[in-house]
């Protein structure tokens, strides 16, 4: 893959090899010495951060000139659902929190409620039901 934007030469990309291909994991790893991949990559959950950035036309990559759309959160997230639900072509555990419409990782944080959630008998009202990051999991009264 040929990226544009700033090039980096003397630097091993994603491949291992010291050439002017640079991906986007490889420019932002740009001060690597060695050959192998180093924790400067992005996360699966920061890639997402910059493609959700980049829908509300908040910021682009380093390097990167182009057109940004201006999407409201919850329609850039929703554009993010159907590449992941319908599509297939991003991985599903990345949610948004419907409190403060910041994305989290479901694999390792937040949570999901529904009505599958009961305490002595009594179901959790649907005014709970989503995803919800560490932060702002609501505090939850059960109704009959």
């Amino acid at each position: 893959m040929n990226c544009t934007g700033s090039i980096h030469k003397g630097i091993y990309n994603c491949y291992g090899k010291v050439d002017e291909s640079q991906c986007y994991d490889c420019i932002h790893n740009s001060d690597s010495t060695v050959e192998k991949k180093q924790d400067k990559f992005l996360s699966t959950k920061e890639k997402f951060d910059v493609l959700y950035d980049y829908l509300k036309g908040i910021r682009l990559p380093t390097g990167v000139t182009c057109k940004m759309p201006k999407l409201s959160a919850d329609v850039a997230f929703s554009l993010i659902w159907f590449l992941q639900e319908i599509m297939h072509c991003l991985p599903d555990n990345i949610e948004q929190c419907d409190g403060c419409k910041m994305l989290f990782d479901s694999d390792s944080a937040g949570y999901y409620l529904d009505d599958q959630y009961e305490l002595d008998g009594k179901t959790l009202p649907k005014k709970y039901w989503g995803h919800w990051c560490d932060e702002c999991v609501p505090d939850v009264d059960f109704e009959c």
